[in-house]
């Protein structure tokens, strides 16, 4: 992998996200991202935040996330895998227990102007299931 992925994401995007399988919870906005010497910094406005490195030493992306609404830090490792970006996290379980599991985001560019950032948890029976697409087209 190259650093030129994540300076593909450079811009002030806008975007829209829906929960599945239901998609009742859609969400929209704005998000920047900047380039802040060895990292990028992606900001909201709904209160999230990324922050991603690559690391030429090991060739992984690393990183963060938080969400100004909950507690969870969010640590990232990851690779680029057939064209994607596929960061790894582990954290809480979506279902009320207090239980762990294993996350991935998977990044995609599209085109110049598009991307998509699909997420996604394993579940109890060892297979991974997506639980968020948000998509994202470059701000005019």
């Amino acid at each position: 992998m190259s650093p030129r992925f994540l300076d593909a994401l450079v811009g002030d995007w806008i975007y829209e996200g829906r929960s599945l399988p239901d998609n009742d919870h859609i969400r929209k906005g704005v998000e920047t991202v900047t380039r802040r010497g060895a990292w990028l910094v992606i900001e909201s406005d709904d209160g999230a935040r990324f922050q991603l490195g690559f690391n030429p030493d090991t060739g992984r992306v690393v990183g963060d996330f938080i969400s100004w609404d909950d507690p969870t830090l969010w640590p990232y490792d990851g690779a680029l895998e057939d064209g994607r970006l596929v960061l790894n996290s582990r954290g809480p379980r979506m279902d009320g227990t207090d239980d762990q599991t294993d996350y991935q985001d998977i990044w995609e560019i599209l085109s110049p102007d598009e991307r998509r950032l699909t997420g996604r948890m394993l579940d109890r029976d060892g297979q991974w299931r997506d639980f968020t697409i948000t998509d994202y087209r470059r701000k005019d």
